[in-house]
């Protein structure tokens, strides 16, 4: 089962642990700390927008509490956090 959360670039590490969570049904502080499976100061700088204002484009994907996460941004939509 997979779920898909369009999200703002400030809010992808709470969207992909409240994500998790409800997938199993569980509280988000009983999973791990999302920084043992990526960096989370690092995927939002990875999508922020450049300095000229303009919005990257690009996916990254990693395994977090036996989901595989995806995080998709493109020049015209929020990012798409999908967890499978």
């Amino acid at each position: 089962m997979g779920q898909s959360l369009a999200v703002d670039t400030d809010e992808v590490h709470e969207r992909i642990v409240t994500g998790v969570a409800t997938l199993e049904d569980i509280d988000p502080l009983s999973l791990p700390p999302l920084f043992e499976a990526v960096d989370p100061d690092a995927l939002a700088a990875i999508f922020a927008t450049t300095e000229s204002g303009e919005r990257r484009a690009g996916r990254i994907g990693f395994s977090y509490a036996d989901h595989e996460i995806t995080v998709e941004f493109d020049q015209r939509d929020d990012p798409i956090v999908t967890i499978d």
